[in-house]
């Protein structure tokens, strides 16, 4: 019977752990995105002469950094998750 509770509290703190590697690494990744956007953004400033192409970076870069925000913000979620459970 003691080993079933120590069974699930060593799952549960593994899943924490989890969770936190796992928040970590999209927050990395986040972050990533995010600075790519930037430098996209920053390179529609170059396309400024060519319409079509200032629209095409100009969306890449909301896009990416919608996309980094995004992963950013639940990789913050993710790891304050793991840090209460753990």
């Amino acid at each position: 019977m003691a080993t079933d509770s120590t069974d699930d509290r060593t799952a549960q703190h593994a899943q924490a752990a989890h969770r936190q590697r796992d928040g970590a690494t999209l927050r990395l990744l986040g972050g990533f995105f995010s600075i790519l956007a930037v430098l996209v953004l920053i390179g529609t400033l170059w396309a400024l002469d060519r319409p079509h192409a200032m629209i095409v970076n100009l969306a890449a870069g909301m896009v990416l950094l919608a996309v980094g925000g995004g992963m950013f913000w639940s990789g913050s979620r993710a790891r304050r998750s793991g840090e209460q459970q753990a």
